[in-house]
């Protein structure tokens, strides 16, 4: 039971790919057909703005898109649009966020993941930057976001297409795929323009050259592993001393390329 702008609402819902049957405390009864990965795609891309300043949600026009397909008289829309905006987010299914490619739980699906190559975020970079006036290009972040999911799953099980995943299935999806993807946060923060940003980014280079890792696998590694190698990495690096330069004195007659020399010593005898 939920309580929405003053009045309460029974939900009803089956998981999965299910409907959504919402009813009211007078006995009004209405349902939410399944939201799918292709109707989340299609709602963004109409409510989805960019601007320099980031991405901006048109939340009334998500909500109207999610209760278009529902038997939600116009008159309800508007006090519904909480809860559709909470079934298209996947409603109380757990969000999970993997931190290394492998196989997802999609809540009755499993999807092998593996992060795009940077080939794959070249050339999807290169379609979603369109020329479109006078102001500039237009970034398709939606567009981008598509192919960045598509190029990241290897595999549904059982087979399925991408598009029929429900609306918990996509959010899940969507969370892994930026995980393996996106720099993190605490990675920007990491490398702020500054003094010390240059010294770690020089750092993590020279630990990533040396050990033929990546930059994540260093930052994993521990801090005073890393400084022993660094540590080495100096002493072996270190030019050696130059050999000493002997007094000078002036040339013997022994010094001569051609000369002869005679040594006498005493007889022990």
């Amino acid at each position: 039971m939920v309580e929405v702008a003053g009045s309460a609402w029974s939900l009803q819902h089956q998981g999965g790919a299910s409907a959504l049957a919402i009813t009211s405390s007078e006995g009004e009864c209405y349902t939410l057909q399944p939201w799918t990965y292709a109707a989340h795609l299609a709602a963004l891309r109409s409510c989805v703005t960019v601007s320099l300043q980031g991405a901006t949600l048109d939340h009334a026009g998500f909500a109207e898109a999610v209760l278009a397909g529902s038997d939600v008289p116009v008159a309800r829309q508007q006090e519904l649009a909480a809860i559709a905006l909470w079934w298209a987010s996947g409603a109380d299914e757990p969000a999970v966020n993997p931190a290394e490619a492998g196989w997802l739980d999609l809540d009755g699906t499993a999807a092998r993941l593996q992060p795009w190559s940077e080939g794959e975020r070249g050339q999807a970079l290169a379609e979603c930057l369109i020329d479109s006036d006078e102001d500039g290009a237009w970034f398709d972040a939606v567009g981008y976001l598509d192919r960045m999911t598509r190029a990241t799953v290897q595999e549904l099980a059982p087979p399925q297409a991408i598009d029929t995943l429900h609306a918990a299935a996509t959010r899940r999806l969507f969370d892994a795929t930026v995980a393996l993807n996106v720099v993190a946060e605490e990675d920007r923060a990491l490398l702020a323009a500054g003094p010390v940003a240059r010294e770690t980014a020089l750092r993590t280079l020279r630990a990533c050259r040396a050990l033929g890792w990546t930059p994540s696998q260093v930052w994993a590694a521990p801090a005073v592993e890393i400084e022993r190698l660094l540590q080495l990495m100096a002493v072996v690096e270190r030019p050696e001393p130059a050999p000493r330069a002997s007094a000078s004195r002036k040339p013997r007659l022994a010094d001569h390329p051609d000369a002869f020399v005679i040594q006498i010593e005493d007889d022990p005898s």
